[in-house]
């Protein structure tokens, strides 16, 4: 555009130098027309404006991590007078998404569309901000521009991947370890039938607290049967630091992680009760594998780099009916040790799995605890081959 000044300028100062050295009706004339031209200009394209119209969507606005979509954004001259000149650029590309974006240059003729598609896909789960970020019109001079208005934000979900689970230690509700779950009688900690006096073989998850506490003496509960046992998976997603794509891609690892280890118990015969940080409702979220999953997709992280120390001793403290537990998070810190420690003391069969790369120090904790189950580096140890 300031070409386009530069040399309109240069017009005037040579229409000026032709009146000075050749005065004419003609020059005159040339010079009248040239100061005109621009008001004229700018009014076709302030009406050409009132009548241009912009929509954009997303062909699926929800895929799976891998999976690919397309983002299709047009156009329409809605008048009799051409837009001669229309530029639109669109929104920054994150790492997380790969797209073709490229900021467009073009004219439309009267009552017609343009359309532009561009193919997207994306390297790591989570919502991204895709679409316009402003669209610029000029006069047939080059001389004005106008912005646009567009407010239209699209947001495209991008899922975690659920990768094949070879196997998880997983407990039944007597204490023994099932590698390879069938489904079997089994107690529904959700239903209480009924209440009698504390046995030595009950654990502690079986005594009822607050009516021991009336009574003073221990009471356990008896359960209803069920065909399942019960696990509890326990998500870290505190914030993680690093530069942008460092930050996604442990994301990325954690949610992976969590959708897999959700659908092996979904399909290994358990009641599976999902928790993290800021869940609204307080006992977990629970359900078939499809709720599950929509539920971890919809997961933001944020908050302190402490607030899952903080989160998981609370839970810790409470009596959860879960024969086992499985901790998903980005590092093991002595206070997800002492938690886990806790939990295995009142009966639950305790799994941690953590994604980033172990230093010394973490693999010497690891080595001197026999009883809680813990996997690392990425995932790959539980993976089918």
């Amino acid at each position: 555009m300031l070409k386009n000044r530069l040399t309109y300028l240069l017009v005037l100062v040579v229409l000026a130098l032709m009146i000075y050295l050749y005065e004419d009706s003609m020059t005159y004339t040339a010079l009248f027309a040239m100061l005109v031209l621009p008001a004229f200009s700018l009014a076709l394209a302030f009406a050409a404006r009132r009548r241009f119209s912009a929509e954009e969507h997303l062909v699926r606005n929800n895929i799976i991590k891998g999976e690919n979509t397309q983002y299709v954004f047009r156009v329409r001259n809605n008048s009799f007078l051409p837009c001669t000149s229309v530029r639109v650029r669109f929104k920054p590309g994150s790492p997380a998404v790969e797209a073709e974006f490229v900021d467009q240059y073009f004219s439309i003729r009267p009552f017609k569309s343009h359309e532009v598609v561009f193919n997207i896909s994306a390297k790591y789960r989570g919502n991204f901000q895709v679409g316009v970020e402003g669209i610029t019109m000029y006069d047939f001079l080059g001389l004005f521009r106008f912005h646009q208005k567009h407010g239209n934000t699209l947001t495209l979900t991008v899922c975690p991947q659920v990768l094949g689970i070879n196997s998880l230690p997983l407990s039944d509700a007597e204490g023994g370890i099932d590698f390879t779950r069938k489904p079997m009688a089994q107690e529904d900690y959700s239903m209480i039938s009924d209440l009698r006096k504390y046995q030595p073989t009950d654990g502690y998850k079986k005594i009822h607290w607050k009516i021991s506490a009336k009574k003073n003496e221990l009471i356990s509960k008896n359960y209803q049967s069920t065909g399942h046992s019960s696990t509890a998976v326990l998500v870290d997603n505190s914030i993680v630091f690093g530069n942008d794509e460092a930050a996604l891609s442990m994301e990325d690892f954690i949610m992976d992680g969590c959708a897999s280890v959700l659908s092996y118990c979904v399909l290994h015969q358990q009641n599976t009760v999902l928790h993290y940080i800021d869940n609204d409702k307080n006992e977990g979220i629970s359900g078939g594998f499809e709720h599950l999953y929509k539920a971890a997709s919809e997961i933001q992280f944020g908050g302190l780099a402490n607030d899952f120390d903080a989160y998981f001793s609370n839970f810790s403290k409470k009596q959860i009916d879960a024969e086992n537990l499985i901790v998903l998070t980005k590092k093991i810190t002595d206070q997800v040790l002492v938690s886990a420690q806790t939990l295995h003391t009142q009966g639950s069969n305790v799994i941690i799995i953590f994604f980033e790369n172990p230093d010394t120090d973490t693999i010497s904790k690891v080595n001197h605890l026999a009883d809680i189950a813990i996997f690392c580096r990425h995932f790959e140890e539980l993976l089918q081959t």
